[in-house]
């Protein structure tokens, strides 16, 4: 027996990767899906290969963002980032409040906050969507952290079509604000592995070094390892700080600029520069929000206007 389809009209804004990753996982869920295409590559008079693609995934394509609007109660905004917030300022005019505007673009905070404003003065409702891991990677079931007016209802309609979604409170922008956050990290990793890969090869030892990084984290949980990351970087910074300089110096040797290797160097210099060492001995902190805490006091002493200044 097939799945019973919602009663919804989805209408896609840009029809890349991201937008046909949804609708081949929405075909057959909903009642229809549009889609409007303005790129340098795909926009009216659409080739006929485009075309033929969309109508594999169920999609029709229209030549305008009004016809879009009319014929979508969900429209889902998966465009260029640099042209993400003219293309909600656009779209904002032709809305109304049948309307749910969902933007998945990894813009900043404030950018969203924007287009919450503009869609929601025209009565519709709001979702800042951000995918947590890339659409090639996780096809369909991409984890989707959504905020914003009409996230709760958004949510609601995730069961039925088959969506990951998490609902994030807060701000209309709290989801971007995480995925903000999320990328400090794994944006980070991409850029701390580029830089350790690359000086292995220049050592000759590149296979050797993948397997030395990669197999231990298999085998373990990066929960876990996070957590202990943080529960014993009190304890541990400054001499790992130290270790940092004379690996930067091996990295520099290799001809290879250290430029992770001293940004790592430098945030264990500033955990360090608190000795929490000196006062909570060798025992650590089993919670990590306690070990954060602590450094947000502790920093903010730091930066407090003396008395007089």
């Amino acid at each position: 027996m097939g799945t019973r389809a919602v009663d919804l009209r989805v209408g896609f804004l840009g029809f890349g990767e991201a937008a046909r990753t949804f609708a081949a996982g929405l075909k057959g869920r909903v009642t229809s899906m549009v889609a409007f295409s303005n790129g340098r590559r795909n926009h009216p008079p659409y080739t006929d290969v485009f075309q033929a693609e969309a109508a594999r995934l169920g999609v029709r394509l229209v030549d305008t963002v009004e016809a879009l609007a009319r014929e979508a109660d969900l429209i889902v905004s998966a465009v260029a980032t640099a042209a993400a917030a003219g293309v909600a300022a656009e779209t904002a005019g032709v809305l109304g409040p049948h309307h749910t505007f969902v933007d998945v673009n990894a813009v900043p905070p404030a950018v969203k906050e924007s287009m919450a404003a503009l869609v929601t003065a025209r009565g519709a409702r709001f979702v800042d969507a951000e995918l947590m891991g890339a659409a090639s990677l996780y096809g369909f079931a991409v984890p989707l952290y959504v905020s914003g007016d009409g996230a709760p209802a958004f949510h609601e309609l995730a069961g039925p079509l088959g969506l990951n979604v998490t609902l994030v409170p807060g701000a209309a922008s709290a989801a971007a604000a995480l995925k903000m956050i999320r990328s400090v990290v794994t944006k980070g990793m991409e850029a701390v592995i580029v830089e350790a890969m690359f000086a292995a090869f220049r050592a000759g030892v590149p296979e050797a070094a993948f397997a030395a990084v990669t197999e231990p984290m298999d085998a373990l949980r990066f929960s876990d390892f996070a957590r202990m990351c943080l529960t014993s970087d009190p304890i541990h910074a400054e001499r790992r700080a130290e270790e940092m300089k004379s690996v930067a110096e091996v990295v520099r040797r290799l001809g290879v600029e250290p430029i992770m290797t001293d940004a790592a160097r430098r945030r264990l210099e500033w955990s360090a520069r608190f000795r929490l060492r000196e006062t909570m001995g060798d025992t650590g902190f089993a919670d990590y929000l306690a070990v954060l805490r602590r450094y947000d006091e502790l920093d903010a002493a730091t930066r407090r206007p003396r008395d007089g200044a």
